[in-house]
């Protein structure tokens, strides 16, 4: 097989691939062959960074964008905000004059340090009148606080007031036919039904008409400069006649008959009635007199109708009215009136406010029902007192509207500035 020429062919093309091969492997002294061999060499760690802390700068820090207020501009601003908020609030609730009534009784708020809120403030003044601050009441009441003679004297005011015959007969009549409607509620509760446990009842209602016998009698002398000698003999004569009723009724309660009670009833109820009637027509006619002076003195003033002053002009003309007419319809006046009175009636359910009570209702109910006819509710004299007990629920409800208005108002504002 060695003797054919194919095989030696064969054997010369595997020893030429074999030496090709052998002639392209790296020799020991190839210089990258020596550089793969060392070792790495040994570089010195990189040097770390030294610290040098910047002088500090004397320049004075870049003011704060012009568009961030100052304290003074956001007081500001923030008073504005609460106002329209406040002032949308109350249209929501058919106020008139919103913002107007806002605004005067925040500034008389802001004008007495120990003011109470002016959410409450306005929550009394909204539901004396609704922003009517023109209005005359039956009762002899005027203006945004709905003030009478006697409450406006009972805080020292000396403005002008608009007091007649009429309205003194008409407050004298209202003091003094409490202490027998007192002695009708009691005698009453025999009349209806004649028993031990009910004349024990009897005599305890007997002894608080006692107590309350006098109040509000010390109101009607606030009235001194428009009444006469004889308006306060009369009032002193039928304060010795009231005296006289309870304590009969005192000796019936103790030795009388049911039928000798129901006698005694009868007499002081048509008594009652009769000072009741007084009273409602005196005032009537002091409202009366009143109104017609009010229009009379716009119509001449401002030269136009009443109704077209009263939707358009009513603040400037209610200030017109107080130094002319009678300074209860200034809204100015009626607002600082506001706060002072409530002020006063606060610090009376604090004393008269059973433990369990809430004072601020409490409050509203004396600012509505006065002092003499909440203390005879209290006491079990008067059963219910309808529109006071209304007022007393209504107006920390409005309080409490009014409180989520200013809170939701206060979200979202703004960073402030100062000046230098």
């Amino acid at each position: 097989m060695r003797n054919q020429w194919w095989w030696w062919v064969l054997t010369g093309v595997a020893l030429g691939v074999a030496v090709f091969g052998v002639t392209r492997l790296p020799l020991g002294d190839d210089p990258i062959v020596e550089l793969a061999q060392l070792a790495p060499p040994n570089r010195p760690a990189p040097p770390l960074p030294f610290f040098v802390p910047e002088t500090p700068s004397l320049e004075p820090p870049p003011e704060a964008s012009a568009n961030i207020p100052t304290l003074g501009e956001a007081s500001q601003a923030k008073i504005e905000l609460r106002i329209k908020s406040l002032g949308r609030e109350l249209a929501e609730m058919w106020t008139r004059d919103p913002e107007k009534l806002v605004v005067v009784i925040d500034d008389a708020a802001r004008s007495f340090p120990s003011a109470p809120s002016v959410t409450l403030l306005l929550a009394i003044a909204h539901a004396e009148t609704n922003g009517k601050i023109l209005d005359v009441s039956e009762a002899g009441a005027v203006g945004l606080a709905q003030a009478t003679p006697v409450a406006y004297r009972q805080e020292h005011f000396d403005g002008k007031l608009f007091v007649t015959k009429d309205y003194l007969i008409g407050s004298r009549a209202y003091i003094m036919k409490k202490p027998l409607g007192d002695a009708d509620t009691i005698a009453t509760l025999i009349v209806d039904q004649d028993s031990p446990a009910r004349r024990k009842r009897a005599k305890h209602l007997l002894h608080a008409a006692k107590e309350l016998r006098r109040e509000g009698i010390d109101e009607l002398d606030l009235l001194s400069p428009f009444g006469s000698k004889k308006y306060y003999a009369d009032i002193k004569h039928a304060d010795e006649h009231n005296k006289a009723a309870l304590k009969e009724l005192e000796h019936l309660l103790d030795h009388g008959s049911r039928a000798e009670l129901r006698a005694f009833r009868n007499r002081v109820r048509t008594e009652y009635r009769s000072l009741k009637a007084t009273q409602l027509a005196s005032w009537a006619r002091y409202q009366k007199d009143l109104i017609a002076k009010r229009d009379r003195m716009l119509e001449q003033h401002f030269g136009v109708d009443r109704r077209t002053v009263t939707r358009t002009m009513a603040y400037e003309a209610s200030e017109y009215l107080g130094e002319h007419l009678d300074d209860r319809f200034s809204a100015k006046s009626m607002a600082k009136f506001l706060v002072r009175h409530l002020e006063r009636k606060a610090v009376e359910a604090r004393k008269l406010a059973p433990p369990d009570a809430d004072v601020e209702e409490m409050t509203a109910a004396l600012y509505n029902g006065g002092s003499h006819n909440v203390k005879r509710m209290l006491a079990g004299l008067i059963r219910t007192l309808p529109e006071t007990e209304k007022y007393m629920r209504k107006v920390p409800a409005t309080r409490r509207r009014l409180d989520s208005v200013i809170a939701g108002a206060s979200l979202g504002e703004t960073p402030v500035r100062t000046l230098r």
